[in-house]
């Protein structure tokens, strides 16, 4: 049987709680970055707008994504729950805004279930040389070994994830030495950092870019998801949220700077239009077996966070499930490991049938000569756009949380950060709609703005039907207190 009570109408199941040490929740945060699939995969899309000015858009991103962090800390001093967002903008705005973030935030990241899979499968096809009719049957063997590792204890699948991170930004780290060290094709310069090196657009070329490059950056917070399961959690968390955002600034700032000067600042073309850009880099200037390993370790970040997303996305759906705005069903635990295995399967069967719809039915060539490629920046490009309007919301609702009393000296934690965060975000948010993008990304805007109109209907359904259910929204918690 499932462990569980009922609490103002709402089924609560509990969690694991303690299983995860600090050292579980930085791997968690740091695994979910992904840092080896971001530079490879993620870097040639912003490359394309941005050119030899893309670490400039990371910069930015990572400036943004800083802010926020101070954001989140602020909230996970006070309070633990499994769906971080949902909780903090309850109690910062209200309970429907609570909901609305909740519902958008399961959304982005089960976006980011088809799109890191749909990496796995891209780069599994183009190490074992199979044509790109196979991304489909890669793409499904891998979710069904997703399923299997999310469902486990969560502090196992964690360690594995920090393992095969390390790893990982090893080897890109050995390139950025070299590259730097060498001075790239032209020499070291501080170029990279200035506007007057995209590809078209000058400044909205570097704010489209952003839309990428934050991407890149998602997953920094999401250790706030698994507060349940952390042990001292109102300590652990900050720790995890605070040390994989710099981390990941700095490792993608040399990265990114690397390639740069590898290529050429003043041949941003060339740089974007190649979609292995940092194995070709790493082939050039150390060798082709480390660009093999890249690419290898590229596909295992791939994997790694493949399954932290859809880890983080069922434990939102539980947090949602278990007060009762969602289906109750959602919130039905494992009965050896713990772990929301309903709302797993759940985020796993629709990750692979969205994928599927969108590699057979809106594929470009634009994007990629594999469908995989499609399925790639269609749903990074649709996800992240659903994730900033909820960071947004984060930065929103901490002005008006922190303005109580006893907060009012903390001016960086209370307005400074917010601010700094909502308007790097809106940048990136512009960005990313104008000038428009190329089909099928044009029409991620479309339907980011169709989910949201669905998330209010179902809102006003449920003040209608479930009165009781709104009302208990963002009120379980792990644990609370200043």
């Amino acid at each position: 049987m499932v462990n569980h009570d009922v609490q103002s109408g709402a089924v609560r199941a509990r969690l694991a709680a303690g299983s995860l040490k600090t050292r579980d929740a930085v791997a968690i945060s740091v695994s979910i970055l992904a840092p080896g699939m971001a530079m490879l995969l993620n870097v040639p899309g912003v490359a394309a707008v941005a050119g030899g000015s893309t670490p400039l858009a990371f910069l930015l991103g990572g400036c943004g994504c800083l802010a926020l962090a101070f954001v989140v800390v602020g909230f996970t001093r006070r309070m633990a729950g499994a769906g971080y967002a949902y909780t903090y903008i309850s109690r910062g705005l209200g309970r429907g805004w609570g909901f609305l973030a909740g519902w958008l935030y399961a959304f982005g990241v089960l976006c980011f279930v088809p799109m890191t899979m749909a990496a796995v499968a891209y780069l599994a096809c183009d190490l074992l040389g199979l044509p790109d009719g196979w991304w489909s049957p890669v793409f499904v063997v891998g979710m069904v070994a997703l399923l299997a590792l999310a469902v486990v204890r969560i502090a196992v699948t964690t360690r594995v994830q920090l393992l095969l991170g390390v790893l990982t930004v090893a080897l890109i780290l050995v390139v950025d030495v070299v590259v730097t060290v060498r001075g790239g094709a032209q020499g070291n310069t501080w170029a990279p950092f200035t506007f007057g090196h995209t590809v078209k657009g000058g400044f909205s070329g570097v704010f489209y870019g952003i839309i990428l490059g934050i991407t890149s950056y998602i997953g920094f917070e999401t250790a706030a998801d698994f507060g349940e399961e952390t042990d001292n959690p109102r300590r652990a968390i900050p720790v995890a949220v605070l040390t994989s955002v710099i981390l990941a600034m700095a490792f993608y700032l040399w990265t990114t700077y690397g390639l740069s000067i590898g290529f050429g600042v003043d041949n941003g073309a060339t740089f974007g239009g190649d979609s292995f850009a940092l194995k070709t880099v790493a082939t050039r200037f150390v060798g082709p077996s480390l660009g093999a390993m890249v690419e290898l370790g590229a596909l295992l970040s791939a994997f790694v966070v493949c399954v932290g997303c859809a880890s983080a996305a069922a434990r939102t759906m539980y947090a949602m499930a278990r007060e009762g705005v969602l289906p109750a069903r959602l919130a039905t635990l494992h009965r050896r490991f713990q772990t929301p295995v309903v709302a797993t399967v759940a985020v796993t069967v629709l990750g692979t049938v969205l994928a599927l719809l969108v590699g057979y039915g809106l594929a470009s060539t634009d994007l990629g000569a594999s469908p995989a490629m499609s399925v790639y920046y269609f749903f990074a490009t649709l996800g992240t756009l659903v994730v900033i309007v909820v960071y947004i919301g984060l930065c929103v609702a901490a002005v008006t949380y922190f303005r109580r009393a006893e907060y009012r000296a903390n001016l960086a934690l209370r307005l400074l950060a917010p601010v700094i965060g909502t308007a790097v975000f809106g940048a990136a948010l512009f960005g990313s709609i104008y000038p428009t993008p190329t089909a099928p990304l044009n029409l991620t805007p479309y339907l980011a703005t169709l989910w949201l109109l669905l998330g209010i209907a179902v809102l006003a359904g449920l003040r209608i039907r479930r009165p009781d259910a709104v009302a208990s929204i963002g009120t379980i918690l792990g644990e609370e207190g200043a």
